[in-house]
């Protein structure tokens, strides 16, 4: 695996700010951006982006789920840098018809703006150069609720699946708690050094204990 300092310099990390979520740039010559926020800081994460990588050269992002606080800054974005959104297809439908049940952008007092997206799978790769990217599809949070891991590096971008010091709420449209504790072990058989989640502090080294601590918090060990 990559030393930790290696990892750190090419997954960008921006913590998620009011109801936003994080946002990740994967490095590399052909970078992907990872979860936009609700679209309320975009000036704020374009800049970010620039200080990365030429705005031109981000031509994917991915969602990994459909809810608002990820995908609302993904409009916009999309039209700054010219970049494809991609998301599972089961979460596909509220992101590309603008529902806001679906997305939960009426819970943020917001509207939702449809956008044209091209649907994932499980076993997908994504690769940036530097980087390569497996989809790793885990319901639970949402039905189509994805996680990004690459082998290599034992990086694992997380969504609202695990964080480090919880999961993923199951009570909202599509949510399941069966589903996500199914979906934990699943991320935990795949042994993860680094976690980035999509709420909160990411965790370089020891991610599968951690793992372990969020089954053991929700009660499954």
């Amino acid at each position: 695996m990559l030393p930790a300092s290696e990892i750190q310099m090419t997954v960008h990390f921006l913590p998620g700010k009011s109801s936003d979520c994080n946002i990740l740039l994967i490095g590399g010559d052909e970078p992907i951006l990872v979860d936009t926020g609700t679209g309320g800081c975009n000036s704020q994460t374009l800049q970010w982006i620039s200080k990365h990588a030429p705005l031109e050269k981000v031509d994917r992002i991915i969602l990994t789920h459909c809810h608002f606080d990820h995908t609302g800054g993904a409009p916009e974005l999309m039209r700054k840098t010219g970049a494809k959104v991609f998301i599972h297809g089961l979460d596909a439908g509220p992101v590309k018809n603008g529902d806001g049940w679906g997305t939960l952008s009426t819970m943020f007092g917001e509207n939702s703006e449809a956008i044209e997206v091209e649907t994932i799978a499980e076993g997908d790769h994504f690769s940036s150069g530097d980087h390569d990217f497996e989809v790793i599809h885990t319901p639970g949070h949402t039905i189509g609720s994805i996680c990004l891991y690459e082998k290599r590096s034992g990086i694992l971008i997380s969504g609202d699946t695990v964080f480090v010091g919880g999961v993923g709420r199951w009570d909202l449209p599509t949510g399941d708690f069966d589903s996500l504790v199914r979906s934990i072990r699943k991320l935990f058989a795949l042994g993860p050094e680094s976690i980035y989640p999509g709420h909160g502090p990411h965790a370089i080294g020891n991610g599968k204990q951690r793992i372990m601590e969020d089954l053991n918090g929700i009660g499954e060990d």
